[in-house]
């Protein structure tokens, strides 16, 4: 009975790392993140499994002391086997969990977000479209890329859509100096919608290049950094992990409140596009909840 626990665990750690490390991966799919929330379920159901079984095994323990009436009615559990490799597990699937969450408020957001994963779902294409004339003043965005100003304006653009060439107005276009008449820019848009319209390419927004080339690295070198020391304390404490790994009810379902709530939390950020501000509120009270879990298992077993 209880290889059944010792499956269900190792396979509900195995599914959650799957989770995590997807959704810390610098190339993400847009909303709805289908394999992250198959992922997701799938730990779930394990971690269910892993209750399940550790139930039925308490209750054959408790049925099995009632039988043996002639014996003394407490007996102790077998002693846990070691967990050394489960401390450094555990210790780095905590602050991945907690990365992996913050993941989800880098990319885009809102309704640019929205119109992105309309388009890659619709077939849209990168490509280079000459700048008819520009709408209005371009304004400066006080910030310099090789030495020259960056500038958002709205252009008009000839766009080679399937049913033919059409001008297009595109708003916030950023470009490097001055943009003028007859050069080309590289939008996003789709050949066979042209009532979609088309956007400037993400890789081109100083705000997209900060999120996936600074952000994200930075959080996945804490996540590291908060994994390791994470793991050297629950080695040194594995006694304590040892017998944390015996399902108790007051210990552990608390805990998986925590972890589900997580969840709950970072949802709007896979099946949607909340605005920044929310999208980061959101990210950062998910990746809290995964060390509030720690804490509490740490004071209660």
């Amino acid at each position: 009975m209880r290889v059944w626990t010792r499956l269900t665990g190792w396979a509900t750690l195995l599914t959650g790392y799957a989770t995590v490390l997807l959704g810390a991966a610098p190339f993400r799919e847009l909303p709805p993140k289908r394999h992250h929330l198959g992922l997701m379920g799938a730990t779930a159901v394990c971690a269910g499994g892993w209750i399940l079984a550790s139930l039925l095994v308490r209750a054959h323990r408790r049925k099995a002391l009632r039988k043996k009436t002639w014996r003394r009615r407490y007996e102790p559990w077998p002693e846990p086997r070691p967990s050394r490799l489960l401390c450094w597990a555990l210790g780095f699937g905590i602050a991945l969990t907690s990365a992996a969450a913050l993941c989800q408020g880098v990319g885009p957001d809102g309704a640019e977000g929205k119109w992105l994963a309309t388009a890659a779902r619709s077939g849209g294409v990168t490509g280079e479209v000459r700048v008819e004339r520009i709408v209005g003043e371009p304004r400066p965005t006080d910030v310099e890329i090789n030495d020259t100003d960056e500038y958002a304006s709205t252009i008009v653009a000839t766009v080679p859509f399937a049913s033919g060439a059409r001008q297009v107005t595109v708003e916030e276009v950023h470009t490097s100096g001055r943009p003028e008449a007859g050069r080309t820019v590289e939008l996003i848009y789709v050949p066979d919608r042209p009532e979609l319209g088309a956007r400037q390419a993400p890789g081109n927004d100083i705000g997209t290049f900060a999120g996936r080339m600074i952000t994200l690295p930075l959080i996945w070198t804490f996540a590291l950094a908060a994994g390791f020391v994470t793991g050297l304390a629950l080695h040194r404490r594995e006694p304590g992990v040892r017998y944390a790994r015996r399902f108790e009810p007051w210990v552990h379902l608390p805990a998986a409140l925590f972890l589900v709530c997580g969840a709950g939390l970072v949802l709007p950020l896979l099946i949607g596009f909340p605005d920044t501000e929310t999208g980061w509120a959101l990210a950062a009270a998910s990746a809290t909840t995964p060390w509030l879990a720690l804490a509490w298992v740490a004071r209660t077993s």
